[in-house]
């Protein structure tokens, strides 16, 4: 497990989620149990 701050979260199990796609398919995040999954959530300016 990767060292963090008091309270880190890292190398834990994300809580359950789902989120739609730009098609709208929605993505569990059960469907990646035992993978690794890298979220990246960008910042959309005006």
């Amino acid at each position: 497990m990767a060292m963090g701050t008091s309270g880190s979260r890292v190398g834990r199990a994300a809580e359950p989620f789902a989120l739609a796609d730009v098609r709208g398919t929605l993505h569990r995040s059960e469907d990646f149990c035992g993978q690794w999954l890298l979220l990246v959530f960008h910042r959309h300016l005006g």
